[in-house]
């Protein structure tokens, strides 16, 4: 790559590019991330729209808040299983609101460890949604 065509305008994450200079030697160029310019703002939206999606369907009683942030930390079964320490089986059910439910302290902190999150953050998911279901 030339120099020239190196130089990108994004001052939020700045990169430094090994290019060929206009004297035909190498050498370090530093300059704007071209991914973070051209494509980050799609990146948010898409997450966002992720988000959204998956929070209506802890609402609608589809999924719980561990597949929600499975989801998001794009994670396998198999690997959250061996992150939270706690057999596939027991994943797999804790991934739908029935399960949810059923979990025990000890497993929902292990999640939370796992997602960087709290308990009170995981279980507020589910506790909002059952406050504003008319019964």
């Amino acid at each position: 790559m030339k120099e020239k065509e190196s130089i990108v305008d994004c001052p939020q994450q700045q990169v430094i590019l090994y290019v060929e200079k206009d004297d035909g030697n190498y050498g370090p160029v530093q300059t704007g991330s071209y991914l973070t310019r051209n494509y980050l703002d799609d990146y948010e939206l898409k997450r966002k729209n992720l988000e959204e999606s998956l929070r209506k369907k802890i609402a609608a009683r589809e999924a719980s808040p561990v597949y929600y942030y499975m989801i998001l930390e794009e994670l396998t079964l198999s690997e959250l299983s061996a992150r939270a320490g706690i057999r596939k089986g027991k994943v797999k059910k804790h991934l739908e609101y029935e399960g949810f439910q059923k979990l025990g302290k000890d497993s929902l902190l292990k999640y939370a460890d796992v997602f960087n999150t709290t308990a009170d953050q995981m279980l507020g998911m589910v506790t909002g949604i059952e406050e504003s279901r008319p019964e």
